[in-house]
């Protein structure tokens, strides 16, 4: 609901959600108390079809219960989590917060890993496989979309598998660039990536480059 720069619209989509739990709970109290008279062949008297006959069977009591707890289940999720308007629910979950401690509990996991490669320069954990295939899945979440699965990049992307650097060559450059990105045409990505993931996405950069060849 943060989009919406009213009010209004929490109130409405909060009152909307109550009122359709209540009418529930509401026409399952009137159902309930409605009797309907049955014959002695213990129907109801509707007829369709010339001789299809409505039963006088009502639906049984656990189901009714169930049905209540249904509706009281909903109350208390709504309460406990967000889904009426703009409230954000007494545990303050959040999709934003669950994404956060993911992101916290994985980088915590692959701290251990990160650090064999972080003492190296880039130039030398290019050639290390298992640098590389780490540079590589981060490439692919974070750069691919524009230069390419195969960084070769497109129209208005430039190609980083070859030995053309427009922006400068070197761990310096690499860095800059993937910290801070290039107005309108590159996103900075420092507050996505941590140090070892931009070092090591450094690395990955460093060896697709025939360059990275040269300075051996």
């Amino acid at each position: 609901m943060s989009d919406f720069t009213s009010n209004f619209w929490s109130v409405y989509v909060a009152a909307l959600t109550l009122i359709g739990i209540f009418a529930c709970l509401i026409l399952l109290w009137v159902t309930a108390r409605k009797k309907v008279a049955s014959s002695a062949d213990n129907t109801t008297g509707h007829v369709w079809d010339e001789d299809l006959r409505e039963m006088n069977n009502p639906m049984p009591r656990w189901w009714m219960w169930l049905f209540v707890l249904t509706i009281v289940f909903s109350l208390g999720y709504l309460a406990a989590y967000p889904g009426l308007g703009s409230y954000a629910g007494q545990l303050g979950w959040s999709t934003q917060g669950e994404y956060t401690l993911e992101v916290a509990k994985a980088t915590r996991e692959l701290e251990p890993l990160y650090a064999r490669f972080t003492a190296m320069k880039p130039e030398d954990a290019a050639g290390q496989p298992e640098a590389m295939a780490i540079g590589e899945r981060l490439f692919m979440n974070n750069c691919a979309q524009c230069h390419g699965s195969d960084a070769r990049g497109s129209k208005g992307f430039p190609n980083l598998a070859d030995g053309d650097w427009l922006h400068g060559w070197g761990e310096a450059a690499i860095v800059a660039m993937i910290n801070q990105g290039k107005v309108n045409q590159m996103p900075a990505q420092a507050d996505k990536l941590t140090e070892a993931q931009i070092h090591l996405l450094t690395a990955y950069v460093w060896g697709l480059s025939n360059k990275a060849d040269a300075v051996k």
